[in-house]
């Protein structure tokens, strides 16, 4: 039973089964890619593949053992296979949008991706409430850097931005190019109870011809809802979107089509309730991940360097010693034969 064991591993180091898990890591990672659900399992079957593989070429294979650079080398491409396996189950990636003044809510996350061992448990527990966004433009409406500023909840300030992170339970926030206006509704219903609400409109401004979307009462009235901005944007010249530089209101068209303008602080009366225009605020949209294995990764892979740079080095210094030999060797020949 053990000789069995140990053919069959000695059978698993075999290079055929290398190439084949590169083939298939190749195929996976182009269906998760693919797939609407960006589903990793693709990706989990040829990592195991390749993994298995290394484990027992380190084994069964003598010019590795015997070589302690390329023992190295080979221990920490184990590594990597091994975190990149660990990664890919354990890891999420999501995005969300936040308005200002508002506190991160993990309800509100959507999940692009996520391992099958990631719980989002510890999501739960990041607490912090947007603050004040700007973002800086150039003529011709080129993006430049983003601050995005967070209040912690011990009342610190953070400026997050695409490459800036905030970081929280091992989740990662960054600022994306998505943001925009939103506007904040309060809506009084009958019986006196207030619901508070914020519509965000598309992106500012890649969109700022299309400020609008829709949105259901609750009591069921669908309302569609237009974002007319005071002061347009220049595209020739500088300049920095933030909530201040901007006035406007809102246009409101009623189920049967009649339209109401509405400024900030401004109410309309419907036929179930009471609907007020509270302000305009900004909404920054971002990106989350989540990977705890990355410092680990940064580790093998620097080992893995250093390893295999030994190995060539030991090769090159013994390949010039023995070319020195050969030379000296046949330079007494040279002699002796003059001689």
């Amino acid at each position: 039973m053990f000789e069995s064991a140990i053919n069959l591993l000695r059978a698993l180091a075999s290079l055929k089964l290398t190439l084949l898990g590169i083939v298939a890591l190749l195929v996976g990672v182009l269906l998760a890619y693919f797939s609407q659900d960006r589903s990793s399992v693709w990706i989990l079957l040829p990592l195991v593949i390749l993994t298995v593989n290394l484990f027992a070429a380190i084994i069964f294979n003598p010019r590795i053992r015997q070589n302690s650079g390329l023992l190295m080398f080979h221990i920490c491409l184990l590594m990597i296979a091994v975190l990149t396996l660990l990664s890919q189950l354990t890891s999420m990636k999501g995005r969300v949008e936040l308005t200002q003044n508002a506190a991160f809510d993990a309800g509100s996350v959507t999940v692009v991706e996520q391992g099958v061992w990631h719980a989002l448990d510890e999501l739960q527990q990041v607490e912090f409430v947007q603050g004040d966004i700007q973002v800086e433009y150039t003529a011709g409406l080129r993006r430049g850097p983003t601050r995005s500023r967070l209040q912690l909840s011990d009342n610190d300030m953070i400026v997050v931005g695409d490459n800036l992170a905030f970081e929280s339970r091992g989740y990662r926030f960054y600022t994306t190019s998505n943001k925009g206006f939103a506007a904040m509704l309060n809506w009084h219903a009958k019986d006196g109870s207030v619901e508070q609400g914020a519509i965000h409109f598309p992106s500012y401004p890649l969109y700022d011809w299309k400020q609008q979307n829709q949105w259901k009462s609750p009591t069921g009235e669908q309302l569609a809802f237009e974002l007319m901005i005071d002061t347009p944007l220049d595209p020739e010249h500088d300049w920095l979107l933030q909530r201040v530089d901007r006035g406007g209101y809102l246009v409101v068209t009623l189920p049967g089509g009649a339209k109401h303008t509405l400024a900030p602080g401004e109410t309309l009366e419907l036929d179930n309730g009471l609907l007020e225009f509270e302000a305009i605020r900004m909404w920054m949209g971002y990106k989350i991940f989540y990977d705890p294995w990355l410092a680990w990764f940064f580790a093998a892979a620097l080992v893995g360097v250093a390893g295999i740079a030994w190995h060539y080095t030991l090769k090159l210094s013994s390949s010039g010693s023995r070319r020195s030999a050969v030379v000296r060797k046949a330079g007494r020949g040279r002699v002796a034969s003059t001689t």
